[in-house]
């Protein structure tokens, strides 16, 4: 009887475990502007207001309900954000890899997440990118980050850099 109640502790143990570890899905945010000329930037900060509110609007603690939102509203958001900033906008949702990046001590692993992108105009300028999903703006920048490797970390590491 014993062992019965170890081996019920153990599973039990595990299985909470194993659920605790299980990540969140994310959805991220991407803001590609035309260029980095002055102008571009500006409106690059724009665009990152009103989306943030649409966003807002369109939140659900609920990962497939806000997905589902957003799909339905996308069309409607990337035709409204057109004339709002009197640019031509491509608004994108679907799967994308994040590199490793760290930004202010936070890192951010290599991992394909639901990404919703907003590209103005041709869209060559540097990105202003944050998660909004499972915490709303958890992780947010408009620098540039840098780019982590695994091996040059491993290096520096045995060189004691």
């Amino acid at each position: 009887m014993r062992k019965i109640i170890i081996v019920g502790i153990v599973l039990l143990f595990g299985l909470t475990l194993f659920f605790k570890l299980q990540e969140e899905p994310e959805i991220r945010v991407r803001i590609i502007p035309n260029s980095d000329e002055a102008y571009d930037l500006e409106v690059k900060e724009k665009a990152k207001t009103v989306t943030i509110c649409y966003l807002k609007e369109a939140y659900d603690s609920n990962y497939e309900t806000y997905v589902s939102n957003l799909r339905k509203t996308i069309p409607f958001f990337e035709n409204a954000l057109s004339q709002e900033l009197k640019e031509n906008v491509e608004i994108q949702l679907g799967n994308h890899t994040l590199y490793n990046k760290t930004y202010n001590n936070s890192a951010v692993k290599n991992t394909s997440e639901m990404t919703l992108y907003i590209i103005i105009g041709e869209g060559k300028g540097s990105n202003w990118w944050g998660t909004v999903y499972p915490e709303f703006l958890e992780v947010n920048g408009s620098e540039e980050v840098k780019y982590e490797s695994l091996i040059l970390s491993i290096f520096n590491k045995i060189k004691g850099e």
